[in-house]
């Protein structure tokens, strides 16, 4: 429906993700390029033209987005350069131009790109002072490496409460870190935090895959053939996170705004409101979970799931809300791997469509959602796959999302 005369920048990008879920790329572009003849001002439809781009031609892409209209466009083209194109210099030239417009009185709402900026110049300067100014807007998205250095930056200063700090909100995250823990004896802060880290509960082979860097350019049906190959008796697990990226269902920040009911109900969703805890902070972002979980799992689901909350407080129940709205709105959330800390990433829309898809030639799979701190959770898996065992093999979260770049890992019986 949405795919034959949208009236919206929504309706368009709804419209054409329809049509990539079954396959029919090549529609969508058509759909995308005459939107984006008619309405040039749409910025969600424009930025999945870009997607579709990007897997076939790089350069059209940055050529979208060339000049930029506005300082996020300036981010999306400084991380296409960079991330697609490799041309750093480049990427990093507009990472700058974009860093002499922000507005520093908003910095910490999500719309505004500044930890963004301040994440990625930090990346190609190494600078102490730009790494400071990232610590007051977001640490908790803070890789390992960036909490060591502001660390080592606070007990220069002699301010070694706030590093020891720093250090125990990163074992909270990374349990059981070598780096973090490094740093911690190093500086002579005694017994480790009390944090427990998570073991796997089976004696299971694991085989962590690299990949590089995943993209939605990324022909993820490809890395499951080969690594299926190479390992045919494993069960592929895939973060849920990263095969939505591959997939590009992305809802990118600086596209689209939360409605006022996103905004109305925001606070009362108890994550990610921009209150500080100690003395490190959160960017502003609920309002913006709320509109995706709108988008995801329709209005009526998320009143009925607020609803829920509240009866929810009172019978002492904990997790109600997201039971009611389901499992694509419950996996929504912010990544920290660059570029996509700039959208908030769902779950996949059609998990059951996707596994089937990619296990064509054989290879069993299955799509988790694994944390250091939660353990793991079993979203889909083809058939045969005995989820409670590979859920016990994945509790300690053997995955690198993140700079290690392995976030595909091969699981076998001993």
């Amino acid at each position: 429906m949405f795919a034959a005369a949208p009236r919206s920048d929504y309706a368009a990008w709804w419209g054409a993700v329809g049509l990539m879920q079954t396959g029919k790329d090549e529609e969508a572009l058509g759909l995308l390029t005459r939107v984006r003849a008619t309405h040039p001002g749409w910025k969600r439809s424009k930025r999945l033209l870009a997607t579709l781009y990007l897997r076939r031609d790089p350069e059209k892409a940055v050529q979208l987005y060339s000049p930029p209209m506005g300082i996020w466009e300036e981010v999306f083209l400084g991380d296409m350069l960079y991330f697609f194109l490799y041309r750093e210099n480049e990427g990093a030239q507009w990472w700058r131009k974009a860093y002499e417009r922000v507005d520093w009185k908003s910095a910490r709402e999500l719309d505004n790109p500044a930890r963004l900026l301040l994440k990625r110049l930090c990346r190609v300067t190494r600078d102490p002072v730009l790494l400071e100014r990232f610590a007051e807007l977001d640490t908790d998205n803070f890789r390992q490496q960036d909490i060591v250095a502001y660390a080592d930056i606070l007990a220069s200063r002699g301010e070694m409460d706030k590093a020891r700090e720093m250090l125990d909100r990163g074992f909270y995250l990374y349990r059981g870190d070598s780096m973090l823990t490094t740093c911690w004896e190093r500086l002579g802060f005694g017994q480790l935090p009390p944090y427990k880290v998570k073991t796997s509960g089976t004696a299971a082979i694991r085989h962590n895959v690299y990949t590089g860097l995943l993209t939605e350019a990324s022909d993820l049906s490809s890395i499951v053939d080969r690594v299926h190959q190479e390992h045919p008796t494993g069960v592929v697990t895939i973060a849920s996170s990263v095969m939505s990226m591959c997939e590009g269902t992305l809802m990118w920040i600086g596209t689209f705004k939360p409605s006022r009911l996103a905004r109305f109900l925001g606070p009362y969703t108890g994550h990610g409101n921009g209150t500080f805890v100690h003395w490190y902070s959160y960017p502003k972002e609920a309002a913006w979970k709320v509109q995706a979980y709108i988008e995801l799992a329709g209005t009526f689901r998320v009143l009925l799931g607020a609803g829920a909350t509240v009866l929810g407080k009172l019978l002492h129940g904990k997790g109600w809300f997201y039971a009611v709205v389901g499992p694509v709105a419950k996996a929504v959330d912010s990544d920290k791997v660059m570029p996509y800390d700039a959208c908030l990433v769902p779950g996949p829309l059609d998990v059951e469509k996707s596994i089937a898809a990619l296990a064509c030639n054989g290879a069993h799979i299955s799509v988790v959602d694994v944390n250091d701190v939660f353990g793991a959770e079993i979203v889909a898996s083809t058939e045969g796959v005995d989820e409670d065992w590979l859920r016990r093999s994945l509790e300690d979260n053997p995955a690198g999302n993140d700079d290690s770049m392995t976030p595909i890992v091969v699981v076998m019986p001993e």
